[in-house]
């Protein structure tokens, strides 16, 4: 599976494999809107579309596997960057993409290059199961499994309108994770316009925070 893009830097601190959700390829406007403050910030994004998402665009469209299925090529594509020892690497993921990073890092077979990863929008509950008590509590405990048994640091960030779960309900089961609120924000980091807030804010917040997160944690480790 290529590698679909690198989006360089002059001046780079970091390098990122940002992985796409379930129902949109990494060519959509969430990732157009976020890439460009991610390199701001001094990161280096690579992107690549799961092999489902390939398939789907080229008209042979495919559900989404689970989250646990796509580990095998998520290794791939850390095997397929090319190395380097001055910039640390960092895995990103919207929604699906979150989740399968999520899972990676709880492992016990991390890449030595992997620093810690950071989540744009993780699904914690879909709405759908959010609708029943029980469903709703079967299916956060088992999402949020992965969180408490992360290998490298994790960045969640997390609107407070998400329909997957709210930041609130998110920091509740984290773990280790660090969850950002991103207020007003849904999964797709819109914002209501009663809120009065530019429309990039949520995205601008998130970017500023992958960015100090992956500094501070450079010093750190």
């Amino acid at each position: 599976m290529p590698l679909v893009s690198k989006h360089d830097v002059a001046a780079p601190v970091a390098r990122l494999l940002l992985l796409h959700g379930a129902g949109a390829p990494v060519q959509s406007a969430f990732f157009q809107q976020l890439i460009p403050l991610l390199n701001a910030q001094g990161i280096v994004v690579f992107t690549a579309n799961f092999e489902f998402m390939q398939q789907t665009l080229l008209g042979k469209r495919q559900v989404a596997p689970k989250a646990d299925k796509l580990l095998p090529e998520l290794e791939q594509l850390i095997d397929d960057i090319p190395a380097d020892d001055q910039l640390p690497l960092w895995l990103g993921g919207k929604s699906l993409g979150g989740r399968v990073l999520s899972l990676y890092l709880a492992g016990t077979q991390v890449a030595s290059e992997v620093a810690g990863g950071l989540v744009f929008g993780y699904p914690l509950c879909p709405p759908a199961k959010a609708k029943d008590a029980a469903k709703a509590a079967l299916t956060i405990k088992a999402r949020s499994q992965c969180l408490q048994q992360l290998q490298r640091p994790l960045l969640i960030c997390q609107g407070s309108r998400d329909p997957f779960g709210g930041a609130e309900a998110l920091r509740q089961v984290a773990g280790t994770a660090e969850v950002i609120e991103l207020v007003s924000a849904d999964h797709d980091y819109a914002l209501p316009k009663r809120a009065g807030l530019p429309a990039e804010q949520a995205f601008s917040l998130a970017a500023a925070a992958c960015g100090e997160f992956i500094r501070r944690h450079r010093t750190t480790t």
